[in-house]
């Protein structure tokens, strides 16, 4: 037994200046035994204050030993040895469990990260805690409260490390998070932690079998990145379309900004008649696109946005067609909205079959969901299309479905080809209407874009 404590804490001695000739020095074993128990006895450091000597700190001596596993009653006979040797404990020895650890006044605290990788989650995540020093038992999964998916057990890794898993529903859109309150857990000591820990990570088990293909998180503040968008000034001195009253401008920190993680594009009353392609409009604007920079033929795009509230106003999120021939490429709008009526939010898409000017059938085929908060609080707006079917919903709920007829007509469905992305702000219009008198200023802000492909 007594070259037991001497092999496990070899290390240990040779810390406290025992050499190791004198560690395997000829002695009686009884020598040997109350050495080794001085210099621990002697030696306040806490890295010798380990679980193996007096179990997990907290409860009594009688319930410790009640619960013992085989190796806690040895490890227990071998300190009942080094108290012996230190007089039973007394006199500034190692102190006995029921005892704590005096000097000890420093509440533990614990971090979380996490498995989780760029932007969300795509299956299960899995959280690691790391404690700032060794908890014993006291720490379990009964102390965390876990929201979002099922918990597996809390597995200890280490002597400071653990790891819990969360499993979201399948098909499932949300946040998985995991949170420890102050007075959860506690040290050697008994001193219990002070101070709370958490940690959430979105999921979107929606996309599973689907990569991100292109992103913008609006992140670095200043005019939109130039290398994901430009911007459509081609109309500006002719007029734009459906009679809008807007002036587009580019590059312009007053029309379009990121700023604190969002783009803010920004109607306003203005005339900027200095500009070499004025066409007299009185208000000003942006209207931002990926053509020539990204376009993408099938995806899941989501665009999670806030929109404006002035009358008169009318943002869009849409796409058109690459080939620059309209209605004949094609036009998908993920989203329109107008002021005159800002609790509705509309999709459609438009066809040469289906268009509002010289349709062949009709007008543009599309649908209409109410959306009260539209204007006060930010939306994800959503695309999915694919070679059978386009559907355009909002937070995960869809209220417009075209599908393909396959029959070759592409004057009804040209959506095989690609696309490119569209953020804009209209004034007035066929669809905005009329402008309230008092208009200085309206604008549409935008969290983030995210564009998905299905794997192969």
């Amino acid at each position: 037994m007594h070259d037991l404590i001497l092999g496990t804490n070899r290390h240990k001695l040779l810390d406290m200046d025992m050499s190791p000739a004198k560690v395997a020095q000829a002695a009686p074993p009884t020598r040997k035994l109350k050495t080794a128990a001085a210099k621990l006895c002697a030696n306040k450091s806490r890295s010798l204050r380990r679980p193996w000597c007096w179990g997990d700190g907290l409860r009594s001596p009688a319930a410790q030993r009640a619960q013992a596993r085989p190796w806690q009653r040895v490890a227990t006979a071998l300190t009942a040895l080094l108290l012996a040797s230190c007089g039973g404990g007394g006199g500034g020895g190692v102190e006995s469990p029921a005892a704590g650890l005096p000097g000890d006044t420093v509440a533990p605290t614990v971090t979380i990260s996490s498995s989780a990788t760029g932007l969300t989650a795509d299956g299960p995540v899995t959280f690691t805690f790391t404690a700032s020093e060794d908890l014993g038992a006291s720490f379990t999964g009964d102390d965390l409260v876990v929201a979002g998916g099922t918990a597996g057990p809390l597995t200890p890794v280490d002597g400071l490390r653990y790891t819990l898993v969360v499993t979201p529903a399948a098909g499932a859109n949300g946040t998985a998070s995991v949170s420890l309150a102050a007075g959860r857990i506690s040290d050697l000591a008994g001193n219990v932690n002070t101070t709370a820990a958490s940690m959430a990570v979105p999921f979107d088990l929606r996309l599973t079998g689907w990569t991100l293909a292109w992103a913008d998180e609006f992140n670095v503040d200043g005019l939109p990145d130039a290398t994901k968008w430009d911007y459509d000034t081609d109309r500006n001195r002719l007029g734009w379309f459906n009679n809008e009253l807007q002036y587009y401008a580019r590059s312009r920190l007053d029309n379009a900004r990121v700023e604190g993680g969002r783009l803010i594009i920004t109607a306003r009353k203005e005339s900027l008649t200095t500009a070499a392609d004025y066409g007299g409009q009185r208000y000003t604007s942006a209207r931002l696109v990926t053509r020539d920079r990204a376009s993408w033929t099938y995806g899941f795009i989501e665009v999670r946005a806030k929109l404006p509230c002035g009358q008169g106003t009318w943002p869009a999120i849409w796409m058109l067609g690459t080939g620059g021939r309209w209605p004949d490429d094609g036009e998908i709008d993920i989203l329109e909205q107008t002021g005159q009526n800002k609790s509705q939010v509309m999709g459609t898409v438009h066809t040469r079959a289906y268009n509002y000017f010289n349709g062949s059938v009709g007008v543009g085929r599309g649908a209409s969901t109410a959306l009260p908060d539209a204007c006060t609080a930010f939306q994800n707006y959503q695309l999915t299309w694919t070679a059978d079917r386009i559907q355009i919903g909002v937070n995960d709920r869809i209220y417009f479905a075209f599908d393909n007829p396959k029959n070759g007509d592409t004057t009804r469905w040209p959506f095989d080809n690609p696309q490119y992305l569209i953020l804009n702000l209209a004034i007035g219009g066929d669809l905005g209407g009329a402008v309230d008198p008092a208009f200085t200023t309206q604008q549409m802000e935008v969290d983030y874009v995210r564009v998905y492909r299905r794997q192969p």
